[in-house]
């Protein structure tokens, strides 16, 4: 039991350290992604004036509410897994026992019989390798519905990078139109 332990002690750990280094980049972009988002949306709306004006409010919004709604949702993802630590230690713990046989074992036995003829083929040794690995039986025939925090935890750490990206990739785009508000205001 102590082995199993240390499994499920060791995968929690290594996904709530890289939940902790996302979120706290994700509150970085979020907080990034708001100040250049609102900036360059009021920008715009300072710098352009008639019909245009009205197509910047809602294209802006619009945009303005992607960005930092991804940038939202990635840091809510990451920090759930943080919050749900012993819901996601027990799924874990479930998964490996669920498919385990009793009894398992690893043995691991060489055998060298030399031949003696001077050619250097060891035509008598024989390496004999036998291995058990935890299985996950019990998740692979029942799906993961019964794991939802380790879907929810794999969900978070996946999705995190493209919504990251998704938000970045606007607040870019606002920054720049930003700058060129900022010229035609200065105009």
């Amino acid at each position: 039991m102590a082995e199993i332990d240390d499994i499920v002690r060791r995968a929690v750990d290594a996904v709530v350290s890289l939940a902790t280094r996302a979120s706290r980049f994700a509150g970085r972009i979020l907080l990034w992604v708001t100040v250049v988002s609102i900036g360059g949306f009021l920008l715009g709306i300072a710098a352009l004036s008639g019909g245009i004006e009205t197509v910047w409010i809602v294209l802006g919004g619009a945009f303005a509410a992607l960005a930092i709604g991804s940038a939202l949702v990635a840091r809510w993802r990451v920090g759930a897994v943080r919050r749900h630590v012993p819901a996601l230690e027990a799924e874990i713990r479930s998964m490996i026992t669920d498919g385990r046989e009793t009894g398992q074992t690893v043995i691991e036995t060489f055998i060298v019989d030399e031949d003696g003829d001077g050619d250097g083929l060891d035509r008598g040794s024989a390496v004999v390798l036998g291995r058990r690995l935890y299985a996950f039986r019990g998740a692979a025939g029942s799906g993961l519905e019964s794991y939802g925090r380790v879907t929810a935890a794999l969900t978070a750490l996946t999705t995190f990078p493209l919504l990251a990206l998704a938000a970045v990739a606007i607040t870019i785009v606002f920054a720049v139109l930003g700058f060129v508000f900022l010229i035609a205001l200065a105009l």
